[in-house]
Order: structure tokens, then C-alpha cells, then sequence
């Protein structure tokens, strides 16, 4: 009887392990992934010996050769996140270009490179991207926090919200008189990208005070806005932050809050309340912009098919200067990729908290590039799925974090 138990435990164990061979995936067969340069690069200029990064189920990491190409081998179909790209100076991306722009400093810093989310990648056909080139902003925003926390009672705790703009120039910043928005936010998304890839629509606007020089951030330093309350909330809530340093603070129009911060006025807003809306579980696409024009001129609109409710202002995304989409955690998949409300030119890619609903003081930070002699640089390669990590400490102004670097 022992015996026939064996040979029978022994079928069943070849059956089993032949079920899982059956059900490994097959890899796909070898093809070209290429990455051109735009039009504007000399003719025998490659995007050579750069990283590629494939991110879905599993994850590869390739790098091009010398004519910018990639063969991919041994990769399972699936549904992928592609990213490349390079960091160059000022000084060599003139060197690369068939006709430099007028001045542009050698120092300045120069992103090349492409994301696509979403990539199918299930047969092995051959595939080309169009690399960009993007002049790197000075200023960027450093730091959401949106998600929230528990107070010190267990209940929903959202009034600790703040956004972070650092100065990541070698030379001193001015806030002045530039603009900090948040997109829509309509489910399903009244204005996705999508469909309108020109254009980026606010359901509130702040514009920052002062008379050109009045608000400096000094290289390698940030300042804080407090989007509803700028005081020290661990007295409510120990896990939550300290605001009562915050640079501003959004106050309701008779500017009520804490005497000692400035006011950050809102000029638009398509809903009734005080503050600056962040949503504790995402869909906060934030945006640095700056014009000259007249923003309350811009075209106002409800969402489409609509003639009131919420109306949100048009702006053309050339006017951004940096832009964070953080999408919202999807309970049974990946994040919906097609509610972004970003372009590429101003966000590639995308963050998301590790929470749909929030409460989990979990802040989304930009990642630390390097120090040099205690200045700190963060990186920006204008696509949130590289330049951003979740981080379980929402301190503002802290860049020694576990995970930044």
C-alpha cells in the first residue's frame, strides 16, 4: 500500500510541476526598439549607451548602442512603462544641435529622452520613439502632500495638506508673481490630456505676491505652502507635520489662519470653499506656470456638454514650468492612465500613493540627483514615474529620507 501511495504522490508531483511549465510565460522573440533624435540634432549625433527601463509584471533594463537602437530579448508580453533618458549640460547639447538657441547658458542643465505608459508589448514587431530634449526649469515642485493621516483619535485628519517648490538653479529664485494651480478633477476626467494634449484646465489658480524680488529662494533651498492650515499639526495628530513655518498659506478671503504667514490669494476657483483642494486619495495634478497675461481672460468653461457646476480656466501648457500628476491608486489594477490631465511636455509620467482613500501620511517626494558640498540637487527628468517615491515621513523641507537617493 506504501508503495502505490508513493508512485501515486510521484504522478501528481510530474503532473504539477508540468502545469506550471505549461502556464510559464514564453518570451517574446527578439526585435528593435530605436530612439530618434529630434530633427533639430546633427545628422551623425546617436542617442548611444543610454538606459532603457521596462517596468510591468517584471522589469528589464537595456541600454542603446551606438546607432540609439536596442535589441530586446527574452522579455514576457505584457503591458509596460517605458523610460530613457539622458541628463546633459548647456555646453554639449550646443554641440549636438545643428542650429544652438540664442542664449543658452553652458551651464544650464538639458534632459533628452521619451516615457510611454502603457505599452503593449505582446508581439515582436520593431518600434521607434521620438526622443525629446527639454531645458531644465529652475524651480520644481519638490513635494506634494495630499493623503492625510489619522488623528490622534483615529479619525480622518486632512487639513495638514502642502505643496513644496525647491530652487534647483545655481543662481537665487524669485516666486513672485507666478502662479501654483490644480487641474480638474471630474470622474470620469472632463479634460484629459488625451484629448486635449495643448491644454491644461484649473479649478483653482493662486498667484504669489510680491513685486518681483520679494520672495527669493535661495539655491538649493524650498519654500512651503500650506493649503488649508499653517500651523503645527502633530498637536492634533502626531503623525501629521509642521506648518507653522510654511512660506504661505491658502486663507479664505477675510484671511483667516495663522497671523504670521502670508496669504496665498486664490483668483480662480470653481468651488465654493477656502482652501486649496487637495484630494487625500490623488487625482491632484499641481502646476507651476508663469505669463504675463491676464489669467482671469482665459477662456472658462464647464465640462463638456455642461452649462453650469464647476468651470474650469484653459491654459496652454507652454506656460508651465513644472507640473506633478499624482493619479489615483486603483484597488484591483494599475492606476488609470488615461485620467491623466498632464501632458507629456509638462508631466510624462505619473505618482500614486499607496492608499485609494489616504489617511496614511504618505507624501510623494522628488527624488535626491546628488550633493555637492551639502547642496543638495533633486532630479528632474520631467517624468514623475522616475523623479518621485512615496515616502511614509511627510516632513517639509527633508531630503535625507530612506528611498531619495
Amino acid at each position: 500500500m506504501k508503495r502505490i501511495e508513493i508512485i501515486l504522490l510521484s504522478l501528481v508531483a510530474l503532473v504539477f510541476l508540468a502545469s506550471c511549465q505549461r502556464e510559464a510565460p514564453r518570451a517574446l522573440s527578439p526585435f528593435r526598439m530605436r530612439f530618434d533624435l529630434p530633427e533639430t540634432f546633427k545628422a551623425d549625433v546617436a542617442y548611444a549607451g543610454n538606459e532603457v527601463k521596462l517596468n510591468g509584471s517584471l522589469s528589464y533594463k537595456l541600454t542603446t548602442g551606438a546607432d540609439g537602437s536596442v535589441e530586446v530579448d527574452g522579455i514576457v508580453p505584457g503591458i509596460y512603462d517605458l523610460v530613457t533618458n539622458v541628463e546633459i549640460s548647456g555646453a554639449r547639447y550646443k554641440e549636438m544641435l545643428t542650429h544652438p538657441p540664442l542664449g543658452l547658458r553652458d551651464d544650464a542643465r538639458v534632459v533628452i529622452g521619451v516615457s510611454k505608459t502603457g505599452l503593449r508589448l505582446f508581439g515582436s514587431e520593431d518600434l521607434r520613439f521620438a526622443l525629446r530634449d527639454m531645458i531644465l526649469r529652475d524651480l520644481l515642485i519638490s513635494k506634494v502632500y495630499y493623503s492625510g493621516t489619522k488623528d490622534d483619535q483615529s479619525r480622518n485628519y486632512t487639513v495638514d495638506g502642502y505643496i513644496e517648490i525647491f530652487n534647483n538653479s545655481e543662481q537665487v529664485q524669485y516666486i513672485d508673481g507666478k502662479y501654483l494651480g490644480l487641474a480638474e478633477t471630474g470622474s470620469p476626467a472632463s479634460y484629459p490630456a488625451k484629448d486635449h494634449p495643448d491644454s491644461i484646465y484649473f479649478r483653482q489658480i493662486c498667484r504669489f505676491p510680491g513685486g518681483g524680488t520679494d520672495y527669493p529662494i535661495e539655491p538649493g533651498k524650498s519654500l512651503v505652502v500650506a493649503a488649508r492650515s499653517a500651523r503645527d499639526h502633530r498637536q492634533s495628530a502626531s503623525t501629521s507635520v509642521d506648518l507653522s513655518h510654511a512660506t504661505f498659506e491658502v486663507k479664505n478671503s477675510e484671511g483667516e489662519g495663522n497671523p504670521d504667514v502670508p496669504m496665498l490669494p486664490k483668483i480662480h476657483e470653481s468651488l465654493a470653499i477656502t482652501y486649496l483642494n487637495l484630494l487625500s486619495g490623488g487625482l491632484n495634478a499641481v502646476v507651476l506656470f508663469e505669463t504675463d497675461e491676464d489669467v482671469l481672460s482665459w477662456p472658462d468653461v464647464y465640462k463638456p456638454g455642461a452649462t453650469s457646476g464647476e468651470h474650469y480656466r484653459r491654459m496652454h501648457k507652454s506656460l508651465a514650468v513644472d507640473g506633478v500628476e499624482c493619479l489615483k491608486k486603483s484597488a484591483t489594477s494599475t492606476p488609470d492612465v488615461s485620467a491623466k490631465r498632464l501632458p507629456d511636455e509638462v508631466d510624462a509620467g505619473y505618482v500614486v500613493i499607496n492608499s485609494v482613500s489616504g489617511y496614511t501620511h504618505e507624501s510623494v517626494d522628488r527624488k535626491v540627483s546628488r550633493i555637492v558640498a551639502d547642496r543638495i540637487y533633486l532630479v528632474d527628468t520631467n517624468n514623475s514615474l522616475a523623479d518621485f517615491v512615496v515616502c511614509g515621513d511627510p516632513t517639509p523641507g527633508k531630503y535625507d529620507k530612506e528611498g531619495l537617493r
